[in-house]
């Protein structure tokens, strides 16, 4: 499905951000290296303690839980990659034109009803599924709800997982927020689109102005981004290799398209006059013409034109 004159104008604007925020190099549709994702924008930055990043994202050091699992991170003075991912509209987060507030208030009710049906027929019918030996007190034991058979708890279950979907936090999110797959992950949002409280967890909020998106925003030296942060994005502290790995991905998509129209190759007219003297023709093949191709030199500049003196 081609994209929308919204959605490209919304790429732009992230370029546009991540080249303020300090990223000295930037890429539009960067594969990522270890998960089938593709990010809209993504962004190297060489020191993420720089004036334009502090000022970007507030929060640049890692968590100390980060910082345990993984210590080459614990540099706030390291590169960072930043990935922006953008979305026009709720069809972008919802299988189905919905009103969040109603899907929230539809999730709290099941919850309740997933605890009193845990509370009062899970305990009661499926004794088995208690882990013997998990607590001393009997209200801290554990339970296996999800091997639970009864009927109505899995059909709870079930709607509590699609409502998850509809809302945006379903596993594509998830699991990129999840594996770490670069520093600091945003969505990039027309005004408006989503509430703090719906951005998914491990992912901040930027929202674009939408006159700015009415009237094709152009960037113009100088002027301030049609943007502003709403939720600032946490330090999830990719792994070192990682990173490294996702930086040729940027260099790759960076790259794409160049060289290619830069100058056009003419081949050699087949009937072309040829020299006087046919030795001294340069040879030429159709089939290995290529845009690299390059001129033989004439044999008249070669050694075996002038053999070696006696």
């Amino acid at each position: 499905m081609p994209e929308t004159k919204r959605h490209l104008q919304l790429k732009d604007i992230a370029l546009a951000w991540l080249r303020a925020a300090g990223c000295r190099a930037v890429a539009l549709e960067v594969s990522c290296p270890f998960h089938r994702y593709r990010f809209d924008a993504l962004g190297w930055l060489d020191h993420a303690d720089a004036p334009a990043a502090v000022a970007a994202l507030a929060s640049m050091a890692p968590s100390s839980a980060m910082r345990a699992s993984s210590p080459l991170q614990s540099d706030p003075h390291g590169p960072r990659v930043i990935a922006i991912e953008c979305k026009q509209s709720r069809s972008d987060f919802a299988s189905d034109d919905v009103d969040p507030a109603e899907l929230a208030a539809r999730k709290e009710y099941l919850l309740q009803r997933r605890q009193v049906i845990e509370e009062l027929r899970v305990k009661v019918r499926e004794t088995h599924l208690k882990v013997e030996g998990s607590s001393l007190f009997e209200e801290l034991a554990t339970w296996e709800f999800g091997h639970s058979r009864i009927h109505a708890y899995r059909n709870v279950l079930t709607q509590l997982a699609a409502i998850d979907a509809k809302m945006g936090i379903d596993t594509k999110f998830a699991q990129v927020a999840r594996w770490r797959a670069a520093d600091h992950l945003l969505l990039m949002t027309p005004a408006g689109l989503l509430r703090p409280r719906e951005v998914p967890a491990g992912w901040g909020l930027i929202e674009v102005d939408s006159g700015a998106l009415r009237k094709s925003w152009h960037a113009k030296s100088g002027a301030p981004l049609p943007c502003v942060t709403r939720v600032m994005p946490v330090a999830l502290a990719m792994p070192a290799h990682r990173r490294v790995r996702l930086l040729r991905n940027l260099a790759v998509a960076a790259s794409r398209g160049v060289g290619y129209g830069v100058a056009e190759y003419e081949k050699p007219a087949r009937n072309a006059v040829k020299s006087r003297t046919p030795a001294t023709a340069a040879p030429t093949n159709a089939a290995h013409d290529t845009l690299f191709s390059f001129d033989h030199a004439p044999r008249s500049d070669t050694m075996a034109r002038h053999p070696e003196p006696r």
